[in-house]
């Protein structure tokens, strides 16, 4: 299963007690997705949030993922599940004809 995961600092919540160090562990967990490649693809986000694709095998899988990220305590999560495209453009046109055949 694929996901959109978009994640930005928590409104008003905690700061980190070192955001240096933080950062260091935030990039080596990225990297260590990334080479696993659990995480498809990264990007940072102007000003302070990011996302990326993340592959799983269930919902569950990610929840404990997300729970793993560094930041967890200092982040707002934004998750939305992915289709393949072409699924999704044929899948309505059946439906489309399904409705059309039935009136």
């Amino acid at each position: 299963m694929k996901f959109l995961v978009m994640v930005k600092e928590l409104p008003g919540g905690p700061a980190p007690e070192d955001a240096m160090e933080l950062n260091r562990r935030v990039a080596a967990w990225v990297s260590a997705q990334l080479e696993a490649g659990i995480v498809e693809v990264a990007y940072y986000m102007l000003p302070k949030s990011g996302m990326c694709i993340i592959n799983t095998a269930s919902h569950e899988q990610l929840l404990s993922l997300l729970r793993q990220w560094p930041a967890y305590e200092f982040s707002e999560f934004d998750v939305r599940p992915l289709a393949e495209l072409r699924h999704g453009i044929d899948d309505n046109y059946e439906r489309m004809a399904r409705k059309a055949q039935s009136t």
